[in-house]
């Protein structure tokens, strides 16, 4: 089933292909794509495009905008189909080179009140139906749960690399240290014995500024008697 692809594979271009893949097989459409809608929301980014045997030359790196059938599928957030593709007012925004296409449907993908992405399916040999649209809007709101689950582990990865290193970079005394009981010298695990600043700037990160109590200054820098 596809929900088992959202925990078996590591990202969500993978997790997509799969659902598609499910998708396809359930609706009887022959080709297709997922794409994510990009950072500004202008245009989409296509994650893979299955041309189900069909010839396609289309040029890979030419912009693929929110226009046409596929804008209905994010204005009403609701999959949406065409079953008269190449005669219908649709097909004048199809770029040269783009494998023909027959019969389509674009299932969104919905994130809190969103639509993020899409499913575009197409050319399957009878026509779409709502039947075929609900199951597509079902693969669409799975694609949706994997995509957000996708962030969440990238966000959480993210962050426990930021955490070890952060850990990585803080030193900590432990255990028994020897101290000098008259001039608080320091044993190290050599057997050499250090002033205590530099046993302590040695295995942590603190670092020492010089002054002087009042006991000393006292005992030390006494005041001159008249």
């Amino acid at each position: 089933m596809g929900a088992r692809a959202i925990l078996e594979k590591k990202n969500f271009a993978e997790t997509a292909r799969v659902i598609f893949d499910y998708c396809r097989d359930m609706t009887g459409a022959r080709s297709g794509y997922v794409a994510l809608l990009n950072e500004d929301g202008s245009e989409n980014e296509v994650l893979f495009l299955e041309a189900g045997g069909l010839p396609c030359n289309v040029n890979p790196n030419l912009p693929m905008p929110i226009r046409g059938l596929r804008a209905v599928a994010y204005e009403t957030r609701s999959a949406v189909y065409e079953n008269d593709f190449m005669n219908s007012e649709w097909v004048h925004f199809m770029p040269r080179g783009h494998v023909a296409m027959y019969n389509v449907m674009f299932a969104p993908l919905n994130l809190e009140g969103k639509t993020v992405g899409i499913i575009g399916l197409a050319n399957k040999p009878s026509d779409f139906n709502d039947s075929d649209a609900e199951i597509a809007s079902v693969f669409g709101d799975l694609a949706a749960i994997a995509l957000a689950n996708s962030r969440y582990i990238e966000l959480l990865n993210q962050k426990t690399e930021d955490l070890e290193k952060a850990l990585s970079e803080i030193k900590t005394l432990s255990g028994i240290v020897p101290i000098c009981m008259h001039c608080k010298g320091i044993r190290d695990d050599q057997g050499y014995w250090n002033k205590l600043e530099k046993y302590i700037s040695d295995h942590s990160d603190a670092q020492f500024s010089h002054g002087i109590c009042d006991k000393c200054i006292e005992k030390f820098y006494p005041p001159e008697e008249n």
